[in-house]
């Protein structure tokens, strides 16, 4: 195998490995993927991510047929797609610093890598509509303490994504952008297996 295809071999892997580890992080209970604080009496911080809509060290109750959670994981489910079309094309690369990948094997890598980016997008831009789903569920009947629904109700929470006002700010957490993170890098990980593709011969030995 030429220097110019382990080269692009060792970034596709690296790549790959980076998307994974997004994924999983921003998949994890405690990873916050939208939050807001509250400032009152004190500062409030509430949180939501996988493990719920997080106040106050607790867990607050989502409504019955919650707009909030479905939208939230509609995101979790791209997102395991994604760590799974990672994972594949991430075995596939290894296999090739040792054996020959079989062009019909590099136009798989190249196909997955396309739906890998299209997984972390869709889960990235879904999120985009979280604020509406809250307000959505405010509207009937969420609750959280201090009746913070009201304020929320009362702000610009219901048409801005990300903003501030008197009482509080809202905007994405970290879950997000590690989502936003993995949809850029999945993005140039097409073209990296664009080159594998037109390849003449990735990888050692050929694979009968």
């Amino acid at each position: 195998m030429s220097k110019h295809n382990i080269i692009v071999g060792v970034i596709t892997i690296l790549f790959l490995a980076a998307v994974i580890g997004l994924n999983v992080y921003s998949f994890l209970p405690d990873t916050n993927w939208y939050q807001f604080t509250f400032s009152l009496v004190s500062s409030i911080t509430l949180g939501i991510n996988r493990g719920g809509l997080m106040g106050g060290g607790k867990d607050i109750n989502w409504n019955t047929n919650s707009k909030t959670e479905n939208t939230l994981y509609t995101c979790f489910a791209f997102v395991v797609v994604s760590f799974a079309f990672a994972c594949i094309m991430l075995l596939i690369t290894l296999v090739a610093l040792f054996k020959r990948v079989h062009k019909k094997g590099r136009k798989a890598l190249f196909v997955m890598s396309i739906l890998l980016c299209i997984f972390n997008v869709l889960a990235t831009l879904l999120l985009l509509r979280l604020n509406k789903a809250l307000c959505e569920d405010a509207t009937n009947g969420l609750t959280l303490p201090f009746s913070m629904e009201k304020d929320i109700l009362g702000s610009d929470i219901c048409s801005k994504f990300k903003g501030s006002d008197t009482l509080f700010s809202w905007g994405p957490s970290i879950g997000w952008y590690c989502s936003l993170a993995a949809s850029i890098i999945s993005f140039i990980t097409i073209f990296l297996t664009s080159s594998i593709l037109h390849t003449r011969k990735f990888g050692y030995h050929v694979i009968h």
